[in-house]
């Protein structure tokens, strides 16, 4: 979908000050540690894949997605995934938050440490996208030219707003991979995934810098023959 989450090649963005790591912990905040275990806890039991998740994040309103912390966001959504597995009530979930910022009730704490390598798995499954033997013979070689349908789904979709239109080369063929614009509303389906080099001047004009150029991974239904 054509949302304010696709900004590559925008214009008008202030500058972004530099981040300065902590050697400590990657997260600005403890709670930020605490929404990266959650999405990768629903990750790895199931209750939500890495394709649904993205969307979910790309549904929020514009105004919403700009003004608000990266993992609050992640939080929001997580929420919403839990609520549609049911895992949480949303209408329960509010009433605790509202008990605690009122000091009726604690914030507790569980640890299940026997189900650590049940997740660990799950979510290594989930981004094991490669698939054996599911279609057939890949439509492009290495060193084929290509242009990106200019098409705009109102859907989920990884092929990058900026490209469409767009005539590269393939680079490589990366094999065949499950196909994130239908597994996101749940049809899993495998296509085959190619690695496609597009020249700076075809993407950004006068704006390009002689002799750049950019790798893109694109799945095969994005493209057709030059």
């Amino acid at each position: 979908m054509d949302g304010i989450h696709d900004v590559g090649g925008m214009d008008s963005f202030r500058r972004l000050p530099p981040d300065q790591p902590d050697d400590a912990s990657p997260f600005h905040h403890e709670w930020e540690g605490v929404v990266q275990a959650l999405y990768l806890a629903g990750l790895g039991s199931g209750a939500f894949h890495l394709d649904r998740f993205r969307y979910e994040l790309e549904t929020h309103e514009p105004e919403y997605h700009l003004e608000t912390p990266y993992y609050e966001r992640w939080l929001t959504a997580v929420e919403s995934l839990f609520d549609e597995a049911g895992v949480v009530d949303r209408e329960e979930l509010l009433e605790r938050a509202r008990a605690i910022e009122a000091g009726e009730r604690e914030v507790t704490e569980e640890t299940d440490p026997e189900r650590l390598p049940e997740l660990l798995e799950g979510v290594r499954e989930v981004y094991m996208s490669e698939r054996e033997g599911e279609v057939g013979k890949p439509a492009f070689s290495e060193g084929d030219r290509v242009r990106v349908r200019k098409e705009h789904p109102s859907s989920h979709t990884r092929c990058p707003r900026y490209v469409r239109g767009c005539v590269g080369e393939v680079a490589s063929y990366r094999g065949v991979h499950v196909f994130p614009d239908a597994n996101a509303h749940g049809e899993e389906r495998a296509e085959p995934l190619y690695n496609v080099r597009f020249d700076s001047g075809e993407l950004w004009g006068e704006a390009n810098t002689d002799g750049d150029g950019l790798h893109i991974e694109l799945w095969e239904p994005y493209l057709d023959s030059v």
